[in-house]
Formats: structure tokens, C-alpha cells, sequence
């Protein structure tokens, strides 16, 4: 081996090892900082000024929709009557945003442990039903997500959730309490935590009643409806120990936020006729009725 090719092999070697230095750094530097660039490639969106795109839906199809969401006292949510009245998509005076890419699919990478990528995958097959469509794909890769659900470490006593400072989808496992539940009824907990979660991030607000949906959380009502307050186990709704079970209104929330996002979608087709079907989740299995 010649002088030159062994300086080659050397500079070679010590590129690599710098390369394989400043990756590790990067990804230290993430876990650290919540790097957005890491966690959050999408940005949190919504329309200008709230605004939506009346070419998606006729006008008496947006109503529907959202007598849909009314619900009851402790679900739905009156605020949502803005999107056929106004022609807005916001809450409290605010739009609501979400991380659903320009393709229309919210891309999501998993690195929790709490939320396994199974848990994961079924959620995301839940809204993919509940829709119609396929509206939330899991990836590979970090690279191809809009965001990534991780796990991370608060003084707060929160289980965490969808964030919108550039940080992704974090939850705590520290500060998940699972006494008092079997073991079936906590993973039914977690993924109703995960689904919920991940209709934020397509643009669902919360659906607790009233004009701002915080009429259950207020009061720590249950209701049967995952985007409100949902929990199973002691003392709690019966029909919720029976697993996860969406409702037309979950379908036509969905269809509304989907007119906000960047490449609007009509969703709504089979709630509008009435022929919604029920995605069930319990104890890890995925059904449909």
C-alpha cells in the first residue's frame, strides 16, 4: 500500500468517525432540546384566518355535519357551528391547527415505549376507517414523518399528548397511573389517550360539550366519545369497558377538520348517508362493525 493510499484510508477513516461523532450529537442534541427540525417536520397549520373552502362541502352538507357534532351536554362541541354559519373552522375565536402534511395524510414515525408502534398502527387504522380513507399512515423513517410520538420526562403531573411548539407528540411514562385497572382496561386507556392525540393532530378539538368542548373535563364527566374524556375500569361507563367505539360524530368531526387542512378532503361521504360504520378497539384487537 502506497503512502498516498494509506493517507486516503486514514482521511477516509477519520471522516467517518467525525460523521458518526456529529450524528450522535444530533440526536443527543434532540432528545435534549426537542429539536423541531427532529420531532416536527410539519408545522401546525390551519387556514387563513380560519377560513374554509366552501368548494368541499354544499352548504346544507356543512350543516348536517355539524348537528352531527352537537352531541349532548357532556359531548360534542356547539363551537364547531361556526364552520356553517361563518364559514370558519375555529374555537374560541382561535383556528384550529393540525400536522397534516400538503398530501393530505398526517405521516406519523413512533420512537415511545409507552405507545407501542402496534398501538400506534391501530390508531391510526382507527381514523383511517372512521374516515373512509386512509388519513394517517405510520413510517419508517423519521425523515418521511410530519411529526414523531416520543417519550420524555415532565415535573408535571401530565401524561402528555399533541404538542404545537415544534416538539411532536410526547408522553410521559413516569407520570401514567394505572392503579385500580386491569391490565386490558389500562391498555384500552393508553389507546384511547393515543387516538384522542391523534385527532388533534389532524385537527379535532376536543368534543366535551358545550361552545369551547370543556363541559366534561370540567367536571370529570366520562362520556363514551374518545375525543372527550374517555375511561374505563371501577366505577366508571359501563359501555367503555367494552372498548373504544366510534360514533357518526367522531366521523363528522373528522370530515370538518379536513376541510382546514392544507389539501382539503371531503371525508364525510358515508355519515352523510347514514351509513357509518363502528371501529371497535379492545385489549389490542381492531374490529368493525
Amino acid at each position: 500500500m502506497t503512502k498516498l493510499t494509506k493517507r486516503l484510508v486514514l482521511l477516509l477513516g477519520l471522516a467517518l468517525v467525525v460523521a458518526g461523532v456529529f450524528m450522535g450529537l444530533n440526536r443527543l442534541n434532540a432528545s435534549m432540546t426537542d429539536d423541531a427540525h427532529y420531532y416536527q417536520r410539519t408545522k401546525a397549520t390551519n387556514t387563513v384566518d380560519g377560513v374554509i373552502n366552501l368548494k368541499t362541502y354544499k352548504q346544507s352538507e356543512l350543516e348536517q355535519l355539524t348537528k352531527i357534532t352537537h352531541g349532548t351536554k357532556y359531548t360534542g362541541n356547539h363551537s364547531l357551528d361556526a364552520v356553517a354559519t361563518r364559514h370558519v373552522y375555529k374555537m374560541g375565536g382561535k383556528s384550529i391547527r393540525n400536522f397534516v402534511g400538503s398530501d393530505g395524510i398526517l405521516q406519523i414515525h413512533n420512537e415511545s415505549k409507552m405507545m407501542t408502534t402496534p398501538m400506534v398502527k391501530d390508531a391510526a387504522e382507527f381514523w383511517n376507517r372512521v374516515a373512509g380513507y386512509d388519513i394517517v399512515q405510520v413510517v419508517d423513517k423519521p425523515k418521511a414523518s410530519d411529526e414523531i410520538i416520543h417519550d420524555a420526562k415532565s415535573q408535571d403531573k401530565y401524561i402528555g399528548g399533541q404538542q404545537y411548539d415544534g416538539t411532536g407528540m410526547k408522553f410521559y411514562p413516569a407520570n401514567w397511573k394505572k392503579k385500580g385497572f386491569t391490565e386490558a382496561e389500562d391498555q384500552n386507556n393508553r389507546e384511547a389517550v393515543l387516538i384522542r392525540e391523534l385527532g388533534h393532530a389532524l385537527g379535532i378539538p376536543t368534543l366535551g360539550g358545550g361552545r369551547t368542548g370543556g363541559n366534561a373535563g370540567a367536571i370529570g364527566y366520562i362520556t363514551p366519545e374518545v375525543m372527550s374524556v374517555w375511561e374505563t375500569g371501577p366505577n366508571m361507563l359501563p359501555a367503555n369497558r367494552k372498548g373504544i367505539r366510534s360514533t357518526p360524530m367522531d366521523a363528522a368531526a373528522v370530515a370538518l377538520a379536513g376541510i382546514s387542512w392544507q389539501h382539503p378532503r371531503k371525508l364525510g361521504a358515508a355519515v352523510l348517508k347514514g351509513q357509518q360504520v363502528t371501529v371497535i378497539y379492545n385489549s389490542g384487537q381492531l374490529s368493525i362493525k
